[in-house]
């Protein structure tokens, strides 16, 4: 190996590597970047592996033990990597498997959905010396104190991305089954367009938002250590995709980059809280301790009562959980009860020149009005725009306001 040579980084999906003949042609894309240097390879479980996984604990127990799932779900990494590694064998590739715990990759003591803390580079960097291709275990590393833990919903791009920064890599090429970043689902929407450059805040948007492409907390880390970081598509390995960097001067041609849909949300609202100082900060302190993370707040005063109602988002997976939280502190908190509404989606438009767009609330609201759609709840930022309506309207939503603001003419550059 030219130790010379810049290492790059590449992560496949579980789409990537979903069967043998995946696996194969993920090699070969592999066994052509390698000439240009070492890689570190990052790979998920094979299609819906950590689904089937996460059903047999379901079944082993009504609630399984976290540390146990993390145990559980580990294994799925640890197929891909195997077989990913003998099949670069067999290509004459200098490869070598490592899991979380090899390469030293350690998280905070929290199970299911832990953050990384430090890699340990020593490791890696030992390896490359006998191997041009180290293919590591994404969604998983372990504690001080030795225990496997899973970084949770979209954990394989936080491996990859953090191995990246950790090792200084000359990029981080996130390999899955689309061609890039859309200004819309192209599932979905008749006129997505792909962008071939969007800045990190217009894609920690989206991806917060509701598209699925790459995880925030991977764009997040990209950002915070300058990492150069691509979407590209595995079955069109030729296609460069999109470009995710700092982009200063995104507003100057492109105001408005995309629409994003989330119908995985559900609200909570804690009905007639007294008035006073403190509420609030129960409420979400009682609400991290059980790791649940909330998004749009809204809070509605009653002045002749003396009373607030304090309504709020969260991913519906975490619905249960915030409900019984909630009503656990409900008389110490002296408020009547917990209402919650699964009939939900947040409809988002995103671009880095947004909040110097005079027109655009009144744009999307009167789309919205004028097409019957009621919004429930509505949340603004420098960088987006947010309705809460009805599960059935989110589609044809995202339709109309991708068609209003002429996304499908997007500049792509």
């Amino acid at each position: 190996m030219n130790e010379q040579k810049p290492i790059a980084v590449l992560k496949f999906g579980g789409t990537s590597v979903k069967s043998i003949g995946r696996i194969q042609h993920v090699a070969e894309i592999v066994q052509e970047r390698s000439k240009c240097g070492p890689l570190l390879v990052v790979v998920s479980a094979m299609g819906d592996t950590t689904d089937y996984l996460v059903k047999l604990a379901k079944q082993a127990s009504a609630k399984p033990d976290a540390r146990e799932v993390d145990q559980l779900l580990a294994v799925g990494e640890q197929i891909s990597i195997t077989l990913l590694t003998m099949t670069l064998h067999s290509l004459g590739i200098k490869a070598k498997s490592l899991t979380a715990y090899q390469v030293g990759i350690f998280t905070e003591s929290v199970h299911n959905k832990a953050r990384i803390v430090d890699i340990k580079t020593d490791s890696l960097l030992s390896n490359l010396k006998n191997s041009d291709v180290l293919v590591v275990a994404g969604f998983q590393g372990i504690t001080e104190a030795g225990d496997l833990t899973t970084l949770g919903r979209g954990g394989s791009d936080t491996t990859a991305v953090a191995l990246a920064a950790a090792v200084n890599a000359s990029c981080c090429d996130i390999y899955t089954d689309v061609d890039g970043i859309y200004s819309a689902d192209p599932n979905l929407i008749e006129g997505a367009k792909l962008l071939k450059i969007v800045s990190h805040e217009e894609v920690l948007e989206m991806s917060r938002l509701g598209a699925q492409v790459i995880h925030p907390r991977a764009v997040e880390l990209a950002r915070q250590y300058n990492v150069k970081l691509r979407v590209r598509n595995t079955f069109k390995p030729e296609n460069e995709g999109t470009l995710i960097t700092g982009g200063p001067n995104m507003e100057i041609y492109r105001a408005v980059s995309g629409v994003a849909m989330d119908k995985e949300q559900s609200s909570v609202a804690i009905i007639n809280v007294p008035d006073k100082p403190g509420i609030a900060a129960t409420i979400m302190q009682t609400l991290a301790a059980e790791n649940i993370v909330i998004d749009m707040i809204m809070q509605a005063f009653h002045p002749t009562i003396g009373k607030n109602s304090i309504t709020f988002t969260v991913h519906q997976d975490d619905l249960d959980r915030t409900i019984s939280s909630l009503n656990k502190i409900k008389a110490e908190l002296g408020a009547s009860e917990v209402l919650s509404d699964s009939d939900i989606a947040k409809v988002s438009l995103i671009g880095a020149g947004l909040a110097a767009q005079p027109g655009v609330a009144a744009k999307v609201f009167s789309i919205l009005g004028q097409n019957h759609i009621n919004i429930k709840m509505i949340a603004t930022s420098e960088m987006k725009l947010t309705c809460v309506i009805s599960k059935d309207d989110a589609q044809k939503a995202a339709q109309l306001i991708h068609d209003a603001f002429e996304l499908q003419k997007a500049v792509s550059q």
